[in-house]
Parts: C-alpha cells; structure tokens; sequence
C-alpha cells in the first residue's frame, strides 16, 4: 500500500490528463474515463486514510513519545558532519525533491503523460533521473531529545519551492531548510548500542583477527617464552585481553543514550513529513481526498453518459 501511495499522485496525474486529452482530441475517452475513476477511488482511499491519521493521532513530545506509531512535532537539522546537498543548486538543506523539464521542445499530451508518470521518484532512473528526491537521513530536533527521520518513500509536503529556466530546461526544486519547523508521522524505534551474548562472541573474533594482521605486534604482546610461536595458554591470554578490551567498548558505548529512529512502516502506512502544522496537514489531507473524490465522480458520470451512446 505505501508503494501505490507513492506512484499515485503521479499515476492519478498522467490518467486525469491522459483522458482530458482524449476528450478534447475526440478521442474514445470512455475507457480513460473508467480508469480514472478507479485512480480517483484510490486517492480518496489513500488521502482520507491519512488525513484520518493524521487527526485521530495525539502529538507527542519526543522525549517522552512510546514506541510506535507517533505524531512529532519540532525542527529539521541536518547531521552535524553529513550535511544534505540540492544537486540543482548547492543549497544546503535537511531535505530535497529536484525536477528537470525539457522545454526545448513543444510540450504536447504524450510529454505531459511522460513527466506526470515521473513525479513518482520510484519511476526515476538513476543515470539521469527526471526527478530526485532525498533519501539521506536528517534529523527531528524537538528541545533536548533528538531522532533520525528516514525520509525513503515518505509522503513529503514542502513550502519551499524555487522554479527557474536553465538551457532550456525547468528546473524545479522543493526543499526543507535546517530550523524549518516539520510535523512527521511515523513509527519510532530505538537503536539500542547494548550488545548480547551474540555480538560479544562475533566482537572478540573480530578483535583477534585484527591482531593475526599484525603477527609481529601479536608475538610481542604475548609471546611470553620468545619461540615465534603462541602456545595455547599465550593463545588464551590474548583471548582474555581481546575480551577485556570489547567488554569495555561495549560498556561505553551502553552508557551512551540508545539512538530513535523515525520511519515509515511498509506493513501500514508510509511517513509522512510535511513542514504544515498537524492541523494544517489534516487539512490538506482532508482536501485532497475530496478532490480526488469529486473527480472520480465526475469521471464516473461521463462514463456512464458516454456508455448509453
């Protein structure tokens, strides 16, 4: 279900427009208009299954939010030494989604279909993407209590938009700046550091083989009798030393706080990240549901018109 959500706007685009095209052109427009019928049903599904979300969840404080799916509130940071970079203009930022237009030639239905089909990043290619979308990590900062937003296939709403023409192309950029204040609504879980009997055992076997790189520097720590060779209680010696220096590793990095992450849930919903209040963004949601709708209605209507004749 996150998947469609994520291909429909851009779906649901490319069909509304593709049938308008065929009604204007003269077209058989009946099928185009059952299809996006359907695509409309689905949106309204989509849309007022978030906006249901989004106002039946209670907004959180993240240093005493459950685990879970959460409601948070706060500003967006990028990490302090991985900041995020627009590849259209450089601009630092927490987050961004980049589109390239080809104006150079006439924009007729078949182009509108093409670039209403890419709006879904999942469509993009990687060599020379149409459109880009931020999947780097950032950070929700809400007073003290920070935690990692996972932004891949989140539902992103952003005030930020700068459009501009470059060798004959549109450039489109949305971005969320460092400081804007974001809503997110997504699952929360913990990255705890503590280690198990498990990683315990993994963390000395690695530790050791660290030391077999350097035999020389293995000889002279515990080769007690000089013969070039470990025998099996110098072997067990530096097995306790190995332990003692991953147990303290360990024990450090347990005293340290255990890290939140905030990302969508492919089993129920996608995140939704968006710099509108909850209010707002229930709003839109709301909004959006009803559009799609009113078009799946009006598409329904014309069918049934078009199927008497």
């Amino acid at each position: 279900m996150p998947a469609l959500a994520s291909l429909l706007p851009g779906l649901g685009l490319a069909l509304y427009l593709l049938t308008a095209a065929s009604w204007l052109l003269g077209g058989e427009a009946r099928h185009g208009l059952l299809i996006a019928a359907v695509v409309g049903l689905i949106g309204w599904r989509l849309n007022y299954r978030h906006y249901r979300q989004v106002a039946d969840t209670p907004t959180s404080r993240l240093a005493s939010a459950a685990l879970g799916q959460v409601e948070l509130c706060g500003q967006a940071r990028c990490h302090p030494n991985a900041p995020n970079y627009s590849p259209l203009s450089g601009r630092r930022c927490a987050w961004y989604r980049c589109w390239r237009i080809d104006e150079r030639g006439k924009l007729d239905w078949e182009d509108w279909l093409t670039w209403a089909m890419q709006r879904s990043n999942r469509l993009a290619t990687r060599a020379n993407p149409p459109e880009v979308s931020s999947d780097d990590s950032f950070l929700l900062v809400d007073g003290d209590a920070e935690a990692t937003i996972l932004p891949g296939g989140a539902q992103v709403v952003a005030r930020r938009r700068r459009r501009w023409h470059e060798d004959g192309m549109l450039l489109i950029e949305e971005w969320i700046d460092e400081g804007d204040a974001i809503y997110v609504r997504g699952r929360l879980r913990r990255l705890d550091a503590r280690a198990n009997a498990l990683d315990l055992r993994l963390d000395i076997g690695a530790k050791l083989a660290e030391w077999k790189n350097d035999r020389q520097a293995l000889l002279r720590r515990f080769d007690l009798d000089g013969d070039g060779q470990l025998s099996e209680q110098e072997w067990s010696l530096a097995r306790a030393a190995a332990q003692r220096e991953v147990v303290a590793l360990q024990q450090e990095l347990a005293r340290q706080p255990a890290s939140l992450l905030l990302q969508g849930d492919d089993q129920d919903a996608p995140l939704i990240l968006t710099t509108l209040s909850p209010r707002q963004s229930a709003r839109l949601f709301r909004r959006r549901a009803w559009l799609h709708a009113a078009v799946a209605l009006a598409c329904l209507l014309g069918w049934l018109k078009l199927a008497r004749f």
